[in-house]
């Protein structure tokens, strides 16, 4: 059979506080909590050497300090029944229980279960694999509850779902008969059951109670501000013995303390419903029943946990009339007599908020002391001592949850603020600030306040009010008001870089104080999760023909460099035809690095400002813009220069005709992911966009063809339960060495220009190649992934030379604009000889005529070429040309003639004086120009008949 040590770590949980009970008829009850199933085994084996019936409670418990309470229960790893045998008891003695405990396990269809020898009574026990918490084990316990009554095993019901119960310690003795103690011991072994198997076993399943008289167990349920203000108020029995000796308490209490020995059990009982619900519950049920000739400490024990709850005064007057004649008090309850505040002690004011997420970590807070006369309440919550008319200290309750100031903090934009942390029970914890001001004014402080969730008025939101003032003072006195980062990235003096609500230097990474516009941000900057996962997951971008990826993810190290260079910003453009090539996924990498692999990314639907309060608010961290493919092309060309200029737009003030000062800066990059062409976009809104594209790397992103679909899916999926750890050591060395890291970066840069033979004009391409390698270089040497930089710089050179031959073959010269504007023109150019007939005086007529608008005229026998001036300008605009530069060719070859005033439809039936100003042109000196083409018009097709030169 099994010794005690072995049972006890069968059916205990493995962690947790245990506690271990001893009684005896003749000696006071004893209560210990201890560390470990060992020191139960030999605190049990003590008892036993004193002739105690030694107990030990089913359940691990969270605090000892709490006692052996159902709120106080942990875990539990069995679920038990006791049958109790003997001369009046449900079963004549063992044999008759064992007999009807193997009936009820065949007809229930239950496991196996261990069984305990009491001495006189059964005890059985279906151990649990895995321990199982309080609240998912009570509802089952209360299942085997029905499942007994249903089966008529007559189990003690008190016994079943209490998860304060205490049963006998195998290997101990039961002494209730001194003379006689008999053996506890395990007469059958019973091995641990799945705890889903067990789940499945006792669900409570419509079909097995069909027919029952009674319902299933549902406890009552009360919200969570009851339970708040009941955790803040104990009653004592002590206190209540002592008003009710002193006249000021209960007759009812005082009589059943006075007359235990002939006291009737009913009122016996409801003394010991008061005693039970009162923080000294385990000395006062004894103490008003040891003096009764019957008295049985384990029976006092058993007939107080099967109370449900304090008597009311009802329910005394009801059994004992006489002693409530007169009674002044106006409760409804003795209870209330030991009415205490429970304050918050400072292991009370340790509170742990469970994790949010699966991988998470539950967060502990330490909540400080509430300055005075405001008190915390040992369950939460704002309370204020006051006095009461007769001169009695008391407490009144401002708000029934955890709210106080973190601390001041100096805001760039708002002066004093106070960072504010609010516990709600459902909602968890947050974090907001609120203006100084608002405190102090009562409509701007409810309705601060209101949109957070706090919903005080009248006289608490004054108490409200004074009571955070005086959180203000106390900090005044004791702290210096901490300077709140604005902007993310790196500080003026590069000492150090801010990331969310953390400052990370090379020594450390410390707590920084948020503004009001960054408060909202730095949950977005938490790490979660292994960061070896991580490495594992980023790592598949070292695979061969992953070098464009690759390089995406070391542009987001990298781009913290970038305000070390000679530019403050770019933009990287992922491109692909159709989904699936993994783009967003690249983005997700890339955040990923800093925290959250989602939430830091901007879509094209958040308007144009708000994406430059991000770029403005990130300041060194990368910007990362999904799915740019239906943004309009002007608003890409706008991004294109406004993320290069490396500072907000300039504004007025509000209330006055004067401009605000801007300090909002930053030196950082943009990197987008498109099905379109961002070069292709630019291209088709402006003929030389030369100074977009320069700032610009469009990178094509291919679908990896030995990909297989399900193996990716499920590897990059892991990234969103693992981010947010790279970011610390690279930036905690580059803050280290930056004097190195600078130089290094010069070095990777120049080589670069001399391989990619890099123009001045391509500076773009050469830092961002430069930022990228030398990030992905560092963070390798760091060992936070495997990926080797050169085939990712050899791959980023070859793609600058590329870029370098595609843009120069599509964006046209100036020169081509005058050609490729007659061409579209084409079906408007009028061709009519110039001088008159010779013979006749007469103008000729035309040799061909415009179709609608006449923007051009042709004269053969002057070999002039006239064109609107208004049109060809108007032309220049829409792709945005200058109008004069795209005429310095012409006028240089002696082709343009300046303008003159020209009567563009002389000759024609429609012959006006109207002269228009026109660009006057010598054809014999234009390359491209051929006459013949323009006047045959035989087919009249604009492709085949073409003022241009054929290529």
């Amino acid at each position: 059979m099994l010794i005690t040590n072995e049972f006890l770590s069968a059916v205990l949980p493995p962690n947790g506080s245990y506690c271990v009970v001893g009684l005896k008829d003749d000696g006071s009850p004893r209560q210990k909590f201890v560390g470990s199933i060992e020191e139960v085994n030999a605190l049990s084996q003590k008892l036993v050497d004193e002739q105690y019936n030694a107990y030990f409670a089913l359940a691990s418990f969270t605090d000892p300090k709490e006692g052996r309470t159902s709120k106080n229960a942990k875990e539990f790893k069995s679920f038990f029944i006791d049958i109790d045998c003997g001369v009046g008891k449900p079963y004549a003695d063992q044999v008759e229980g064992m007999t009807a405990l193997k009936a009820f396990i065949k007809e229930a269809k239950l496991p196996k279960p261990m069984v305990v020898n009491s001495g006189r009574g059964v005890h059985a026990y279906w151990v649990l694999e895995e321990p199982m918490a309080r609240e998912e084990w009570k509802p089952l316990a209360e299942g085997l509850k029905l499942l007994c009554e249903k089966h008529k095993l007559e189990a003690d019901p008190s016994v079943t779902a209490d998860t304060a119960r205490i049963l006998r310690v195998p290997g101990t003795f039961n002494y209730k008969d001194t003379t006689n103690p008999l053996k506890v011991e395990v007469i059958i072994q019973g091995g641990p059951i799945p705890n889903d198997v067990f789940k499945n076993l006792f669900k409570l399943e419509d079909d097995v109670f069909a027919g029952m008289v009674g319902k299933p167990f549902v406890p009552r349920q009360m919200d969570a501000m009851t339970l708040a203000l009941m955790g803040n108020n104990i009653s004592r029995f002590k206190t209540i013995l002592i008003k009710s000796a002193e006249g000021t308490g209960c007759p009812q209490i005082l009589n059943i303390y006075e007359n235990q020995g002939t006291i009737e059990e009913p009122l016996w009982r409801g003394g010991l419903s008061i005693a039970q619900a009162c923080v000294d519950r385990d000395k006062a049920i004894h103490a008003i029943s040891n003096k009764h000739p019957s008295y049985s400490a384990s029976e006092t024990d058993r007939k107080a946990n099967e109370t449900k709850g304090p008597y009311t005064c009802a329910t005394f007057k009801k059994l004992n009339p006489s002693l409530c004649q007169g009674c002044p008090h106006t409760f409804t309850s003795p209870i209330q007599l030991g009415k205490e505040f429970n304050e918050a002690t400072e292991e009370d004011n340790e509170v742990i908020e469970p994790a949010k997420e699966l991988g998470e970590a539950p967060v502990q807070y330490t909540i400080p002391k509430y300055p005075f006369p405001f008190v915390r309440g040992a369950a939460g919550g704002i309370y204020t001592k006051v006095k009461t008319e007769d001169g009695e200290e008391s407490v009144e309750m401002i708000y029934p949850y955890d709210f106080y100031v973190v601390k001041r903090m100096k805001d760039p934009d708002q002066g004093e603020v106070l960072l504010m942390r609010l516990h709600l029970p459902q909602d968890g914890v947050q974090e907001f600030i609120i203006p100084l001001s608002a405190v102090l004014a009562k409509d701007r402080f409810r309705d601060t306040i209101a949109s957070h969730g706090l919903a005080v008025l009248g006289k608490k939101q004054e108490l409200l009010m004074a009571y955070i003032t005086r959180w203000v003072e106390e900090l005044q006195a004791s702290s210096k008001a901490e300077v709140a980062r604005r902007q993310f990235g790196w500080l003026p003096d590069d000492s150090a870089f801010i990331l969310g609500d953390r400052e990370i230097t090379a020594e450390e990474i410390k707590y920084s104080p948020p503004t009001a516009a960054t408060l909202p941000l730095v949950p977005w900057f938490k790490e979660k999760g292994d960061f070896h996962i991580w490495k594992d997951v980023v790592n598949a971008y070292g695979r061969p023909d992953m070098e464009a990826k690759a390089f995406a993810l070391f542009m987001g190290f990298g781009n913290v460099l970038l305000r070390f260079t000679n530019l403050e910003g770019y933009m990287l453009s992922l491109k692909s035809q159709g989904s699936g090539s993994g783009k967003t996924t690249i983005l997700h990498a890339v955040s990923s690095i800093f925290g959250h692999p989602k939430d830091t990314l901007m879509q094209v639907k958040d308007t144009y400002n708000q994406k430059m309060q991000r770029i403005g608010t990130f300041q060194h961290i990368p910007i990362l813009l999904d799915e740019m493919t239906n943004m309009p092309p002007e608003q890409k060309s706008n991004l294109a220069y406004d993320i290069t200029q490396g500072r907000a737009k300039n504004r007025m003030k509000s209330q006055e005709n004067a401009e605000r000062v801007n300090i909002t800066r930053w030196a950082t990059g943009m990197i987008t992911t498109s099905n379109r062409s961002l070069r292709d976009d630019l291209l088709a809104i402006k003929a030389f966009p030369e100074g977009e594209l320069m700032r610009i790397m469009e990178l094509h992103i291919f679908n990896d063809a030995n990909d297989d679909p399900v193996w990716a899916r499920t590897h990059f999926s892991r990234l969103y339960n693992n981010y947010g750890h790279a970011i610390y050591p690279f930036m905690q060395y580059v803050v280290g060495h930056l004097p190195e890291v600078i130089e290094f970066l010069g070095k990777i840069q120049t080589k670069i220009e001399a391989e990619a033979d890099i123009k001045s004009h391509e500076r773009y391409w050469s830092a961002m190649a430069a930022i990228a390698i030398t990030g992905g270089i560092i963070s390798k040497k760091l060992g936070l992934h495997d990926i080797d930089h050169r085939s990712v710089q050899t791959y980023v050179i070859k793609h600058i030379r590329d870029s370098r031959l595609q843009n120069k073959m599509m964006m046209a010269e100036s020169s081509d604009f005058l050609g490729g504007f007659l061409q579209r023109k084409y079906h408007e150019t009028l061709v009519i000889n110039g001088k008159k007939d010779g013979r006749t005086g007469l103008e000729t007529g035309p040799i061909r005529e415009p179709r609608g608008a006449l923007t051009a005229r042709y004269e053969p026998d002057t070999k002039l070429l006239y064109v609107v001036a208004k049109e060809y300008r108007a032309e220049c605009a829409k792709v945005q040309l200058n109008f004069d530069e795209s005429l310095a060719v012409h006028l240089k070859s002696g082709a343009y003639h300046g303008i003159k005033r020209k009567r563009m439809t002389a000759g024609t039936i429609i012959n006006t004086d109207v002269n228009a100003p026109a660009l006057v042109f010598d054809t014999t000196k234009l390359g491209f120009f051929r006459e013949e083409k323009l006047i045959h018009v035989e087919g009249d097709e604009p492709n085949d008949i073409n003022p241009l030169e054929e290529a």
